[in-house]
């Protein structure tokens, strides 16, 4: 870190939220063991019984993960214990076991050498990966090498930890979350890690408040000290004075309230005061994440990202056959609701596959541009989500359009795959929704042009924001420009939904915006029929749904346009919150980021 901010007399880290919820109390600075592991010649007597070494080790290893696995399915079901049965399967893995044992018997090394190299060799490939996916899942690799070191040292999982304390580590696996959620820690906070990480799903599910991404937090911090965990907002606040403290101890009690509250409110409609029904949908990129649909009460999801589901351990895109299978389950779990599969998105931050490399990749090579280039890429994938739609309602989402005729080559590829899989006598729905995703301001400019030649509107704000006000979120020296409720962003926002509104088409929200409590009733002032989002945020949105009339989103909406200052409007927001949604904008200390 740079350096470290104040707030009152304490440090102030910063890090991104990844499971919201308000911990206090003592460090427990969680190092994991270092192995340092010789080179040892075996002598070619002593090989077979090297062999035998690892073999037991990778069966203890595999003893291991069957308990995690078995305690993962009590706490969360079924498809969160996926995780773990990932890594049972890496422990045999045709890359991984036989080029482990290949290696011992060419050189002659001992066991735990061949182990640290042969893995320590891919985890690198993985690390230094375009796709964040990919990176975070070399950690996954790294927990699986020092669990087989640990048994070929005849070592024990470490995992006790201090009870009612906050683990801080430089990285977590999600076993050491598992295992750690049993011996009741409050939080966790690592210096590494994303919101995609399995640490994070695991957090989420868990209800374990919990902050990534620190940057350094285990140099700021000693075991014993105070901090307060503030996954909300993503901040860490070190050793809190006095006032600090009890305006954190406050919020964590309004906090813990309001999460009652919203149990019950999950099984309510998500309906204004004056009768207007609001879709509420998931954005899910992970089959472990299914089970939160029912628990947080998702009308479907709006949106699924397929790149993570293309991806099976860090090696190739997937079959047809597997994605298929992947599909159907996203599908079935939906139900009764309907499944937005969103074509694969790669280009921008994430990876190419094809090895490419742009100056200006947010604007070069990506989404609906590369999957039209490379039918090998996309016709696997249009038919599986094709074949997936006779086991539930389907609608495809195209990424990154910038021009009709993006629309309307995808339209004719689309049917004429439905062609090819009739002459087949495979079963689809021959009348599956496309949409596209009004990311690109010439999308919303020409709104009325694609509302005729397309089903149905996602607006994402994410990407919208970035290219209206030519700002880079991820870059600190611009990232405070960065607004969603920038005037220009609403403008284009209600230039898409009266389009879509006269061509009797829906229109939905998917970006981050649509958590940020302040901007829904303008958003639905604006026409937004339907939002999306991660499925923890569903119920403190459907709060703000509950509390207001549509009437009263269309007069805000109004202000939001002509606002010279989105600051001055923030506060007008705030107050409105305050009088309308039970307590929503005590948590809303500054400018929002979710």
């Amino acid at each position: 870190m740079l350096s470290t901010p104040k707030i009152g007399s304490a440090a102030l880290v910063k890090g991104i939220a990844v499971s919201p919820g308000i911990a206090i109390g003592p460090v427990y600075l969680y190092a994991k063991v270092a192995f340092d592991v010789e080179k040892r010649i075996i002598e070619t007597a002593a090989l077979n019984n090297e062999l035998t070494r690892f073999e037991d080790a990778v069966r203890r290893a595999e003893r291991d993960l069957n308990k995690i696995i078995s305690i993962t399915r009590e706490k969360l079901g079924e498809h969160s214990a996926t995780i773990f049965e990932a890594q049972l399967l890496m422990l045999r893995d045709h890359a991984l076991y036989p080029e482990v044992v290949s290696f011992i018997e060419k050189n002659c090394v001992n066991a735990g050498f061949a182990v640290v190299t042969v893995m320590g060799m891919h985890r690198r490939k993985m690390e230094a990966a375009d796709s964040e996916y990919l990176r975070e899942r070399a950690n996954d690799l790294l927990d699986i090498q020092d669990r087989l070191i640990r048994h070929l040292r005849r070592g024990r999982i470490l995992s006790a930890v201090d009870e009612n304390s906050i683990v801080v580590s430089e990285n977590l696996t999600a076993a050491d979350i598992i295992l750690f959620s049993r011996k009741g820690i409050l939080g966790c906070v690592t210096d590494f890690g994303g919101p995609t990480s399995h640490v994070s799903i695991m957090a989420r599910a868990l209800h374990v408040p919990a902050i990534v991404s620190t940057h350094g937090v285990t140099s700021e911090v000693k075991s014993g000290d105070l901090i307060v965990l503030d996954g909300i907002r993503g901040e860490v606040i070190i050793n809190p004075d006095e006032e600090t403290l009890a305006h954190y101890v406050n919020k964590r009690e309004r906090y813990s309230r309001l999460v009652q509250e919203d149990k019950a409110i999950v099984p309510l409609p998500a309906e204004t005061l004056d009768g207007h029904h609001v879709g509420l949908q998931a954005n899910l990129e992970l089959r472990e994440e299914l089970v939160q649909l029912a628990e947080y009460g998702a009308e479907g999801i709006g949106l699924y990202r397929t790149e993570m589901a293309l991806l099976m351990e860090g090696r190739t895109l997937v079959t047809e056959a597997e994605q298929f299978s992947q599909y159907v389950e996203v599908v079935q779990a939906a139900l009764p609701g309907t499944t937005t599969f969103r074509i694969l998105d790669l280009g921008g931050d994430k990876m190419l596959p094809m090895g490419n490399r742009e100056h200006n990749p947010f604007l070069g090579w990506r989404g609906i541009r590369i999957m039209l280039d490379k039918l090998d890429l996309l016709m696997p994938q249009l038919r599986a989500m094709l074949r997936a739609s006779a086991f539930g309602p389907v609608r495809i989402l195209l990424p990154m359009v910038s021009s009709i005729r993006e629309v309307r080559t995808f339209r004719s590829i689309m049917n004429q795959t439905m062609e090819d899989l009739k002459n087949e006598g495979i079963d689809f729905d021959p009348h599956v929704p496309m949409g596209v995703m009004v990311e690109v301001p010439s999308v919303a400019l020409a709104a009325d042009q694609f509302a005729r030649e397309t089903d149905f509107f996602s607006i994402g704000t994410n990407d919208l924001t970035q290219y209206v006000l030519a700002v880079d979120r991820g870059n600190d020296l611009v990232a405070h420009l960065y607004d969603e409720l920038h005037p220009a962003v609403l403008q284009l926002i209600q230039m898409t939904t009266k389009a879509a509104k006269a061509a009797g088409i829906s229109v939905s929200l998917c970006g981050e915006l649509a958590t940020n409590m302040r901007a829904i009733p303008v958003l639905l002032g604006l026409g937004v029929d339907t939002f999306s989002a991660s499925p923890i945020y569903l119920p403190g949105m459907k709060r703000v749904i509950r509390a207001m009339r549509l009437s009263e989103g269309q007069a805000l909406a109004k202000r939001a346009l002509i606002a010279s200052d989105p600051e001055e409007f923030r506060a007008v927001m705030d107050k409105w919150l305050e009088e309308h949604a039970c307590g929503v904008s005590f948590f809303l200390d500054g400018k929002q980021t979710t």
